[in-house]
């Protein structure tokens, strides 16, 4: 038995054994032992993926099966076309060739006899592919030729796409003939998550029986998450390859890498990896943090040894070769380094990277002390995702901000020792961030609106961004459960059929600030809103007839198409937009460690707080970096279907959690009366890792 498949039962037989039940049998909750997440997973079992279906036949083309071994045989004419829908992959292609027709006579000498192309969505599936780089008129990337050489007229001829040509994600591919050729043997090298040889083996899983949709999306960002871990020297070549496309650039520090995207920019852009580099860790494990490792390492590379600064992109960005800088990106980068670290307890990566988190630190304490006594920092470097606005005290910074210095100084009071001066760093980093907390809301609250601004200008009062509120709301920068409860509902007002229009850039739904959204909702104790907002933004993400159905779009216009970012360098190209991007895989990290409850919230500490809002069931597990196994089940019975702010009826909630020995965590569950834990009453305290039962009586369940 494989060693990855062996852990994987261990840890169900852990959960899920007769000894293990969390309620009788006659509370209808016995745990499934058909481990029904796995006919969620969408990875290919192989490395070597052929094409699942035929999507479209035109002209003189016909497909028929190889009896040999079930694979697609095309016989075309010129003018003929296929389409085939391998489900999604990335890498290089190879096949067979015949011809009749090899010559190289002048009327055809420079004609191929087939071309290759390349697309995600079902909107682009034609003679050419969808876009590497971004043109109006949505035809950058052309197609890819291919002639069978005279020198095979007698055999067929075994094509393999140059190195060059590597192409990260697709899900169709359409083969068109200038001259009558047979195709067959149609196989694409997969190349995404090298590091796993049966890229169907997940680390992690979650599952809920009461909503399909749920459990779909969780899959989804996984799997969106897993096509982005990139192997070697496969990112953009630039200046960009015009037509056509060169992904075989040197990424960084070389070694699978978690980029922003599947077909492009296939680069570290290190915001992205608050929220994807957490669900790399939820799904795969060692093979997700492995990729967080080397995206971290190329950042530090690069770290400007003055300043202290983060790089905002990876090395094969036009960004990077501007020398365009992000004060949020640097403070997204240390809140990844902060992940990585707790979800690792490598104490030997800590020590080692120690200069690269201090000196990222000391950057954003001088611009808070560049404020002149406000505690704030003013956003000098206004590179960002794409939003407009900015500049000044600005919320989304800010937010970052404190959050980096917050984490951090958890992350040194954990690792402190009498030999270094990591304590010291703590006291100070705690002192600053509850200075900027202070400022932040005496400077950015505008309580009439129930909302941040932007900044403090007269245009940034103007402006309640999306994503300054809802970091401020998922980070704590809120003072009381009241004002995150109306700040929760205030950010409501932005949401149409199909999710959050943010105001910082208009016509546009971002699920990366809509993913911040989610999780800003189950930080206010409102995990109905979160629940629905999943639904309507992911669920149209994954049934859109324009999406993949699989993975998770870049970015959307207000109404649902494509055309994200025209206005913002996408130059008005819908085939550019990317439909497998890890930052707006925000639900899966939520179903986890929200939904079901069970969080890694520091150096060896968890908490257990299950937000079940509207289900009665949901189980979720994943393994630590130190092989260590989290694990936790709920059952919600009795209540009734509470409102937004939580008003069911009393019902009981039953739970089995666990944990790594070694670890201590503690339980928050503030809407159950009483609390039970192993059978003992618990008034309080932390609990050892291990298994754990909890009983919660006279709770709210429908919160």
């Amino acid at each position: 038995m494989a060693p990855m498949m062996a852990r994987l039962l261990h840890f169900a037989l852990l959960l899920f054994s007769s000894s293990a039940l969390l309620v009788s049998t006659a509370s209808t909750t016995d745990p499934n032992p058909a481990r029904p997440w796995e006919a969620y997973i969408n990875s290919p079992s192989t490395r070597t993926v052929l094409p699942q279906r035929i999507h479209a036949v035109s002209g003189p083309a016909n497909v028929t099966t190889s009896a040999d071994d079930g694979s697609f045989v095309l016989t075309l004419q010129p003018g003929g076309q296929v389409s085939l829908d391998f489900g999604y992959v990335g890498g290089l292609l190879s096949m067979m060739a015949e011809s009749n027709n090899t010559s190289s006579s002048p009327s055809n000498s420079s004609e191929p006899h087939f071309s290759l192309a390349f697309a995600e969505s079902p909107a682009f599936v034609r003679e050419i592919s969808d876009d590497t780089g971004a043109t109006p008129t949505q035809d950058y990337d052309k197609a890819l030729s291919v002639t069978i050489p005279a020198s095979s007229s007698t055999t067929p001829y075994a094509y393999t796409m140059p190195k060059e040509r590597f192409r990260g994600g697709f899900k169709y591919l359409t083969l068109h003939a200038f001259r009558s050729v047979t195709i067959t043997s149609i196989i694409c090298h997969l190349a995404y998550s090298p590091s796993q040889p049966n890229p169907s083996l997940w680390a992690g899983h979650f599952h809920t029986p009461d909503d399909d949709l749920l459990t779909r999306i969780w899959h989804a960002g996984v799997f969106t998450a897993q096509t982005n871990i990139a192997p070697p020297n496969t990112s953009r070549w630039l200046p960009q390859v015009k037509p056509g496309w060169a992904y075989n650039a040197t990424l960084g520090v070389e070694g699978p890498m978690l980029l922003d995207g599947a077909k492009r920019d296939r680069a570290v852009w290190p915001g992205d990896l608050g929220i994807a580099g957490t669900t790399a860790y939820l799904g795969l494990g060692d093979a997700g943090l492995e990729s967080v490792f080397f995206a971290l390492d190329t950042m530090f590379l690069y770290q400007n040894a003055s300043t202290g600064q983060l790089p905002f992109a990876g090395p094969t960005t036009g960004s990077w070769r501007r020398g365009a800088k992000s004060d949020t990106y640097h403070a997204w980068t240390l809140i990844a380094c902060f992940n990585y670290a707790i979800f690792t307890r490598d104490e030997a990566w800590v020590d080692g990277r120690w200069g690269n988190i201090t000196a990222g630190a000391s950057h954003i304490l001088r611009a808070i002390d560049a404020s002149s006594g406000i505690g704030l920092a003013e956003q000098v470097e206004t590179n960002d995702w794409a939003r407009l606005g900015g500049g000044g005290y600005n919320s989304a910074l800010n937010a970052l901000n404190y959050h980096a210095l917050s984490s951090l100084a958890s992350l040194a009071a954990d690792t402190a020792t009498d030999s270094n001066d990591r304590g010291e760093r703590a006291t100070t980093w705690t002192a600053a961030a509850a200075k900027l907390k202070t400022a932040y809301n005496a400077v950015l609250w505008d309580a009439s609106a129930s909302r941040y601004r932007d900044n403090e200008t007269a245009a940034g009062a103007l402006l309640f961004p999306q994503d300054g509120n809802a970091l401020a709301l998922q980070y704590n920068l809120t003072t009381s459960p009241a004002q995150a409860s109306s700040l929760s509902a205030a950010l409501l007002r932005n949401w149409n059929a199909i999710g959050p229009v943010t105001p910082e850039l208009p016509d546009t739904i971002s699920p990366f600030i809509s993913s911040i959204e989610v999780l800003a909702h189950f930080a206010a104790r409102k995990p109905r809103r979160g629940l629905r907002l999943m639904r309507r933004t992911w669920g149209y993400m994954l049934d859109s007839p324009l999406m993949t159905g699989t993975t998770l779009v870049e970015g959307m216009s207000a109404n649902g198409s494509l055309y994200y970012r025209s206005q913002r360098g996408y130059n008005y190209d819908a085939a550019y937009t990317s439909l497998s991007h890890s930052w707006s895989t925000g639900p899966t990290q939520a179903l986890t460690f929200k939904v079901v409850g069970l969080e890694v919230v520091g150096w060896g500490r968890w908490r257990f707080e299950p937000q079940m809002g509207d289900l009665r069931r949901a189980e979720a597990g994943w393994r630590d970096g130190k092989g260590g196994e989290y694990g936790a089940v709920v059952v919600v019975e009795g209540g009734g279907d509470g409102d937004d702010d939580g008003q069911g009826r009393e019902g009981v909630l039953e739970a089995e959690i666990l944990t790594p020995n070694g670890t201590e965590g503690v339980l928050e569950i503030p809407y159950c009366e009483v609390l039970f834990v192993d059978g003992e009453k618990w008034d309080g305290g932390r609990l050892q890792g291990g298994r754990t039962k909890v009983r919660g009586e006279g709770c709210r369940v429908s919160c």
